[in-house]
């Protein structure tokens, strides 16, 4: 099945949906799920709810080719009995890596009269979402922004990272300064 921005899907394997708001490949979508979060998703991983309204794309008319047998002869004898050499396979893109920030102002529009822990809590479900998205969307890196601040988060973040036995680092210092750690997935 081929989705399209403006779809709206639910989730195969987890409770809730959403909507496609950008097509990334035949097999990813980004979709905006109900508490305004986006998160990568594999087609596979998606059930359509309703289809959006589109146009339907015009089908290219074909213009008949005449086929001149006198080329096509003289490409033959042309051709060189050269062995042919294999062409190297795509690279997969072994850097396949997925970006999240958790700063309380980009992941939620009001956020006043909650307390810290409120907050932490609020970015903690983020990351988690976030690291279980990056794991079944097979993302190979996952960086957290997680900001300098007092450090709080950081260590939140960390410590789920060690429950789960996974690899992390400082994120780039030229990029992020000290607020970022990379998870190697």
């Amino acid at each position: 099945m081929k989705f399209g921005i403006g779809d709206k899907v639910d989730f195969l394997n987890e409770k809730g949906g959403g909507i496609i708001t950008k097509v990334i490949n035949k097999k990813m979508v980004e979709v905006t799920i109900d508490d305004g979060f986006v998160f990568p998703y594999a087609v596979s991983e998606l059930v359509m709810i309703e289809a959006a309204e589109r146009e339907a794309e015009p089908i290219p008319e074909k213009e008949e080719e005449k086929i001149d047998v006198s080329k096509l002869f003289s490409q033959k004898l042309n051709h060189s009995d050269k062995p042919k050499k294999s062409k190297p396979h795509a690279q997969n893109n072994g850097m396949l890596e997925m970006e999240i920030n958790l700063h309380i102002e980009e992941l939620l529009d009001n956020y006043s009269g909650m307390s810290n822990a409120e907050i932490i809590n609020v970015q903690l479900r983020h990351f988690q979402k976030a690291l279980d998205k990056a794991i079944t969307g097979r993302f190979r890196k996952l960086i957290v922004i997680h900001g300098v601040g007092n450090g709080r988060l950081k260590q939140e973040v960390r410590a789920i990272l060690d429950n789960e036995n996974m690899r992390f680092y400082d994120g780039s210092y030229a990029k992020y300064g000290y607020g970022a750690t990379e998870v190697h997935l």
